[in-house]
C-alpha cells in the first residue's frame, strides 16, 4: 500500500493506492494539517509519494507527520512514455508534470489537461507522448479576488455566467469564466493545428465542474489527476 499526497496552494489531498484503485481521498486546508499525524499513525504503508507546490511549512508538516520518509516528486525530462519539452524542467511545478502523467494513463489520444484550482494550468500532450508545454493563469476565485482588491467598486459577490451580462455581478462571473474557458479552447485549437486531430479535454481540480458547465460538450472530468500521476510513478518505481 502506498500513501499518495498532493500538496496544493490551498489544500493537501491524500489517499491510499493498492496498485489497482485509489482509496477515499481526504482534503485538508493548510490550517488543518495538525491532523495528519493522527490520521496517518496507524497506516500500513510501504512507501510515501508526494508532490508539493505549497510553501515550505506545508512540506515540513507533511514530512513530520508521514509514517515513512517522503519520496518528493519533481518534474523530469522523460517518464512513463512521456517526453517533457519544458525548457527547464527544474522550474516546473511537480503537480503539472504529475497531472500530465496521470492524463497519459487515462487517455492515450491527443489531450489537453486543464487543472482548475487556485490557479488554472492548461497542458498539451500528444498521442505520441510529447508534452509540449502549457499555460498558467489565475483561477476563478483568484481572478475575482484580484478585481476586488485592486479596484474601487468591484468588491462584491460574483453573479452568474451570461452571454450578455447586464449587471456588474454577472459581468464579473462571466468575464472570469470566459477568460478561463478561452484559455482552454485556445490551447485545444493550437494542439489540433499541431497534430492535425481534435484533442480530448480532461478537467480536474476543485473548479472542474464549474468549467465543464461553461465549455462545449465533450470535456471529461477526472478527479484527483495528480494523485493518479503519483500512482503511476509508484507502480513503476
Amino acid at each position: 500500500m502506498k500513501l499518495l499526497i498532493d500538496a496544493g496552494n490551498s489544500r493537501v489531498k491524500w489517499a491510499l493506492w493498492n496498485g489497482r484503485e485509489l482509496g477515499p481521498v481526504t482534503a485538508l486546508a493548510h490550517e488543518e494539517l495538525a491532523r495528519l499525524a493522527q490520521d496517518w499513525q496507524d497506516l500500513a504503508v510501504d512507501a510515501v509519494y508526494a508532490a508539493n507546490v505549497a510553501h515550505a511549512p506545508v512540506r515540513d508538516a507533511i514530512a513530520q507527520a508521514a509514517p515513512l520518509p517522503v519520496q518528493w516528486q519533481r518534474s523530469q525530462q522523460q517518464a512513463l512514455g512521456v517526453r517533457n519539452h519544458y525548457r527547464n524542467v527544474d522550474e516546473q511545478g511537480a503537480d503539472r508534470w504529475l497531472a500530465v502523467l496521470g492524463a497519459r494513463q487515462q487517455c492515450r489520444d491527443d489531450v489537453v489537461v486543464a487543472c482548475a484550482g487556485t490557479a488554472l494550468t492548461v497542458e498539451a500532450l500528444t498521442a505520441d507522448g510529447d508534452y509540449l508545454g502549457g499555460l498558467i493563469l489565475p483561477g476563478y476565485r483568484l481572478m475575482l479576488q484580484a478585481l476586488a482588491q485592486n479596484t474601487a467598486q468591484l468588491d462584491r459577490q460574483a453573479g452568474q455566467w451570461r452571454g450578455f451580462p447586464q449587471g456588474t455581478e454577472d459581468a464579473l462571473a462571466s468575464g472570469a469564466m470566459d477568460a478561463l474557458c478561452g484559455a482552454i479552447q485556445r490551447m485545444q485549437q493550437r494542439l489540433a493545428a499541431q497534430v492535425g486531430r481534435e484533442p480530448q479535454l480532461l478537467l480536474t481540480g476543485g473548479d472542474a465542474a464549474l468549467l465543464a458547465a461553461a465549455l462545449p460538450p465533450g470535456a471529461r472530468i477526472v478527479d484527483n489527476l495528480v494523485l493518479y500521476g503519483l500512482a503511476s510513478v509508484a507502480d513503476n518505481a
